[in-house]
């Protein structure tokens, strides 16, 4: 487990110093850019993967054959893949001026470039989780960042232009990168997978079972990206900038996302399987609260430290980057909540939860982006994942149990609340904003003390060596 966090936290600790670099070396415009690479690049990979990457993981304890698998798994969307692109080539120039709105087609055919690479990559991780090489896979994360913030620290140097095309071609060799060692680390399965013989009927089966995933992840995605495809439509691409340097900024949460997710699926189902009283759920829940109040407030309390870091043009961020947090806290807390979606089986109803949240985050992009470019994408973001939370614990409380609801919603909504003042009033406020989130700092460990007594005894008791317990003739020792 700790070989599986420690991707997560490298990457966000390099994140803080990749953005800044980027920031100052590049202009905003190209900034906002390469928010819009990146989002074609996760929806690339989420769309042509056809659901058969989650497939993999299923079967993969099924088939003995694990080659015939990988490549049963891989085939279809990597086919599917490489005709976009052939039927793309005509209007490659319309595409590129619409993403990015430069007409030269190279910018297009790097971004195809990224979407190939990464699709391999993301297979090729798979069988480094499966096998849980869990310090294989962390590398792996760590590496491209660490390339990119290499390359880019090269091109700061005069001898290089600060074009689009560079910033585009440093990150398509950051993706390069993972790939040769992800391949280097995983060659002994995907060789045997090139010869491997895989039958139609397989296949189909396989399409069948992850076609279907195709929607939740598609919906997801539309929930995460909406703020980017609304700034560049109806907004301009320095504003865009300011709203990728914001989302960065949260990393500490997408960190607490990351490692909790590794952690809770797996433990969770492993309880309903030992017949394990589930109201513990409650008190994790509790639990996970408080450290997610906890972050935010910190992340209030210290977010005027931005301003060392970044250019002048994005002394907006640190007033923005509050409801930026809330995304991955909220959708952490929503993953303890909506469990009973996962015991019961309903997974349409995590769906549908999805989808209202992402109609909202539509509705109030649309309305507050015009007018108000990344701030109103924020507020949109923080509205909409709130309205996830609170649609997903529900749906676990209406079909598995009812369970306390009251003061999870209390604080989270306070949260989000207090994040959008901030951004509306902390700029004209008589007292700097960070002092009132300095103040929040006591609430939040007085309303969580025993929350916070109790994972304190929690972490002791798992600190704590086991005591060995000799049995009564003298036979070897058993743990009490």
């Amino acid at each position: 487990m700790l070989a599986f966090a420690i991707g997560p936290i490298a990457t966000a600790g390099l994140g803080l110093l990749t953005v800044p670099v980027i920031a100052w070396v590049f202009p905003p415009a190209d900034v906002g850019r390469l928010n819009i690479v990146q989002i074609a690049v996760s929806f690339g990979v989420l769309l042509f993967n056809l659901g058969l990457d989650r497939a993999y993981v299923r079967e993969y304890h099924e088939w003995k054959d694990r080659g015939a698998l990988l490549k049963a798994c891989f085939a279809p969307g990597f086919a599917l893949l490489l005709l976009t692109m052939v039927v793309t080539l005509p209007i490659d120039d319309q595409l590129a001026n619409w993403l990015f709105g430069l007409g030269h087609v190279g910018y297009y055919w790097m971004l195809a470039a990224c979407v190939v690479v990464s699709f391999i990559s993301r297979f090729l991780s798979l069988i480094l989780r499966m096998q849980d090489r869990g310090l294989a896979f962390s590398m792996s994360q760590i590496l491209p960042k660490v390339v990119l913030l290499l390359t880019v620290l090269i091109l700061a140097l005069p001898a290089f232009s600060k074009t689009f095309v560079t910033l585009e071609a440093a990150y398509l060799i950051s993706l390069v990168s993972v790939l040769l060692v992800y391949s280097l680390n995983t060659w002994r399965e995907w060789k045997p997978a090139l010869r491997a013989r895989v039958s139609r009927a397989r296949v189909r089966g396989l399409v069948n079972y992850g076609a279907p995933l195709i929607f939740a992840g598609v919906a997801y995605w539309g929930l995460d990206a909406t703020s980017t495809l609304t700034l560049r439509s109806l907004s301009t691409l320095p504003e865009l900038a300011i709203y990728s340097v914001s989302m960065s900024f949260a990393g500490v949460g997408v960190v607490f996302q990351a490692i909790f997710s590794v952690l809770w699926a797996p433990l969770v189902y492993k309880w309903v399987a030992n017949g394990v009283d589930m109201r513990r759920v409650d008190h994790i829940a509790q639990q996970a609260l408080a450290v997610v109040v906890a972050i935010w407030v910190l992340s209030g309390t210290l977010s005027w430290l931005v301003d060392f870091v970044l250019p002048a043009h994005y002394r907006q961020v640190k007033y923005l980057m509050l409801c930026c947090i809330g995304e991955p806290l909220l959708y952490t807390l929503s993953e303890v909540t909506c469990v009973g979606i996962g015991i019961t089986r309903r997974s349409m109803l995590s769906l549908w939860s999805t989808v209202v949240a992402l109609v909202v985050n539509i509705a109030l992009s649309v309305w507050l982006v015009p007018d108000h470019g990344a701030s109103g994408a924020v507020v949109a973001n923080a509205i909409a994942f709130l309205v996830f939370f609170i649609a997903r614990t529900e749906a676990s409380a209406y079909v598995w149990r009812p369970f306390p609801r009251a003061r999870l919603y209390t604080f989270v909504t306070a949260s989000v609340g207090l994040s959008i003042a901030t951004l509306v009033f902390g700029p004209h406020a008589p007292i700097h904003f960070s002092l009132v989130w300095l103040a929040l700092l006591p609430l939040a460990i007085g309303c969580f003390r025993a929350e916070w007594v109790e994972m304190y005894r929690s972490l002791l008791a798992a600190m704590k060596p086991q005591r060995i317990c000799p049995e009564p003739d003298g036979g070897p020792g058993t743990l009490p």
